[in-house]
């Protein structure tokens, strides 16, 4: 992995309070991807507000999949480039997670577009970066239909 600080990702699953169930969810299962977002629910027919470090990260995150989106498409994302984008999302998930100001509740909410985050950051530095990136652009999307973020645009794929 490479993570800058070792136990990262663990930590940051811990920290999200998902414990072992989505580590232990075995890595090649990419049908588990659609799994984190489905559970996402609206906040009484309303999307959940968010708070402006979540607003910076997943902007961030956006950023970097619309960069390599191409790529990603076409399998072509060398391994190391692949890494690179894994180890910017997770730069982002952890900075989420050290500055979250979500209420409860919308935290909840949050913590299944992370988990597909992380799960699909993951993968793509395990070198998978068709199902990796794919999570990771699916947990975008969700995010945009069910956070409040202005301007955010899906990335459709």
């Amino acid at each position: 992995m490479q993570f800058g600080k070792p136990l990262t990702a663990l930590a940051l699953v811990f920290a999200l309070g998902l414990g072992a169930p989505v580590m232990a969810q075995d890595a090649h299962d990419h049908g588990a991807h659609d799994a984190a977002v489905a559970d996402l629910v609206l906040n009484e027919g309303a999307k959940w507000e968010g708070d402006q470090n979540m607003i910076t990260g997943m902007e961030a995150i956006r950023a970097t999949m619309a960069a390599n989106l191409d790529a990603i498409h076409a399998n072509t994302l060398a391994a190391d480039a692949a890494q690179d984008v894994s180890t910017e999302v997770m730069t982002q998930v952890e900075f989420m997670i050290e500055n979250c100001e979500l209420e409860p509740a919308a935290d909840e909410q949050f913590h299944l577009v992370l988990a597909q985050v992380m799960d699909g950051a993951l993968t793509l530095d395990e070198g998978e970066v068709e199902p990796g990136g794919l999570a990771i652009i699916e947990a975008l999307d969700a995010y945009g239909e069910h956070f409040e973020h202005p301007g955010w645009e899906p990335l459709t794929h």
